[in-house]
């Protein structure tokens, strides 16, 4: 089972960065190896931050008592993004796993490669699901009325 799931991380790091590399999304203009890694990692980053602050409401949520910070300064959230997109440039770009999985991703049999595209889809879908409902039944939970307008 973890060795899905860090399949799944990887394929997800490999299908952004294969689709930034893609013809039919830019004309000219090649963009740089190094900017098509960090675009993968920005795309994984984001995903996994959204997950582990839905882990985070949830916790909230059965222990019944808010205890995260939710007033943190927009430094603070500049700064934790910084280091979770560090974390994933770290693993998946500096020590080359994901680098090597996307070379890899083209050699294996299509049985893996489509079973990969189907479940890395359904799992964007279902955690987008999720994200959507855990903010809802969070601010239920709290009775947070939320501010109108931006």
């Amino acid at each position: 089972m973890i060795r899905f799931f860090k399949e799944l991380y990887l394929a997800e790091f490999a299908f952004i960065f294969k689709t930034w590399s893609s013809s039919r999304w830019r004309s000219s203009w090649k963009p740089s190896p190094s900017l098509k890694a960090g675009v993968g990692v920005a795309g994984v980053s984001i995903f996994v931050s959204l997950l582990v602050i839905v882990i985070g409401g949830w916790i909230e949520i059965l222990i019944g008592k808010q205890f995260l910070p939710h007033n943190i300064s927009r430094w603070g959230i500049w700064i934790a993004t910084l280091v979770v997109y560090l974390m994933n440039y770290y693993v998946l770009v500096i020590r080359g796993h994901g680098i090597r999985f996307e070379r890899e991703f083209d050699n294996f049999k299509k049985s893996k490669q489509i079973f990969l595209r189907v479940s890395s889809w359904v799992f964007e879908l279902s955690s987008l699901v999720l994200i959507f409902y855990s903010f809802y039944a969070y601010q239920h939970f709290f009775h947070i009325v939320p501010k109108s307008g931006f």
